[in-house]
């Protein structure tokens, strides 16, 4: 498989990087308005770009790397998710695509029952990204995905490990909803690339932050980078690190094919235990300025750790591998 990047794809996570560098208190505003992050995965006739889950990755990565509080993986996952053949999808995705609704995917015990024409949604949703700002959950369901808005009363904000994006509980209690697809299974694969493509960001950010810092050190009137125990530390994470770049863009360019469920798990586990551990030894290669409050080697951990025990943990996600091979 070719894993060569366009010169549009390369464009794309150039501009991403000039706008996560000089972040201010509207950078969602302008991810949506100045680059259209959120319109990328929407079909062109429901204003979008038709862009492929690529091009959302690129901008995943980067903003992983830049820990940026914003709910992109959120919005462009439930996004990718809907179904623009049902009329429910299609009359929310030109919201979805200009910013002027955040979406978030929701699993969990829900049931969904018809009622006339409509839907109604009962039970509840944990661990939901975004979810205190999310203004409609497209939650997955046994039989298929419904968007449900929300509001007030539905969301439960949880304090997390991690500070830098927020999660949430879901209740419904016959919420109205609308039938957006047919797949819940696609929707969690598609969360699970998200999130394996973002540690992926987060581990090369921590990675490259402690390499520099080994470089500028001194000890003994040497740098830390010629100390051999410590170059093969950074060889190690390296290896860990690429063999997780490519489980997560093997992931992404199979989407839509009958690999995907496995690709997204499989890139899933490989992705977030690489940049569990690679945060984790970061914090311990910049010694003992990692360890302050001041320093964002922490965060950097803290998201890593969030991300490995989202949408299935390692043994969760081990068992899922090995039941269907075992048959």
């Amino acid at each position: 498989m070719d894993f060569t990047f366009t010169d549009e794809q390369r464009d794309l996570r150039a501009a991403v990087r000039r706008l996560l560098d000089r972040a201010d208190d509207r950078l969602w505003s302008k991810m949506v308005d100045e680059l259209g992050l959120t319109a990328l995965v929407v079909p062109d006739k429901h204003g979008g770009f038709g862009a492929s889950l690529v091009e959302v990755a690129v901008a995943l990565e980067e903003t992983g790397a830049a820990l940026t509080p914003v709910p992109l993986l959120a919005t462009t996952t439930a996004t990718a998710a809907i179904d623009a053949t049902t009329p429910a999808g299609a009359a929310l995705l030109p919201d979805l695509a200009s910013g002027s609704a955040v979406a978030t995917l929701a699993f969990g015990d829900l049931r969904a029952t018809a009622d006339g024409d409509a839907y109604r949604v009962d039970g509840t949703a944990s661990h939901v990204l975004d979810g205190d700002r999310a203004d409609v959950a497209v939650v997955a369901c046994a039989g298929g995905l419904f968007a449900v808005p929300l509001g007030p009363a539905t969301r439960t904000v949880h304090p997390t490990l991690d500070q830098t994006r927020s999660q949430a509980s879901l209740s419904f209690d016959g919420a109205p909803a609308s039938r957006v697809g047919s797949s819940g299974g696609h929707a969690s694969s598609l969360l699970r690339a998200g999130l394996a493509v973002e540690s992926v960001g987060v581990a090369r950010a921590a990675l490259a932050a402690a390499v520099e810092h080994l470089r500028t050190r001194e000890q003994f009137g040497a740098p830390l980078a010629t100390f051999q125990a410590l170059r093969h530390r950074v060889a190690d994470l390296t290896v860990r690190l690429e063999a997780a770049t490519s489980s997560a863009w093997y992931a992404v360019r199979v989407a839509g094919t009958d690999e995907f469920p496995v690709a997204a798990t499989v890139a899933k586990l490989v992705a977030t235990e690489a940049a569990y551990t690679v945060t984790g030894e970061c914090i311990q290669l910049f010694g003992g300025i990692g360890f302050t409050w001041e320093h964002d080697a922490h965060r950097y951990f803290k998201r890593a750790t969030a991300n490995r025990l989202l949408a299935g943990d390692p043994v969760t996600l081990r068992r899922e591998l090995a039941t269907p091979a075992l048959r």
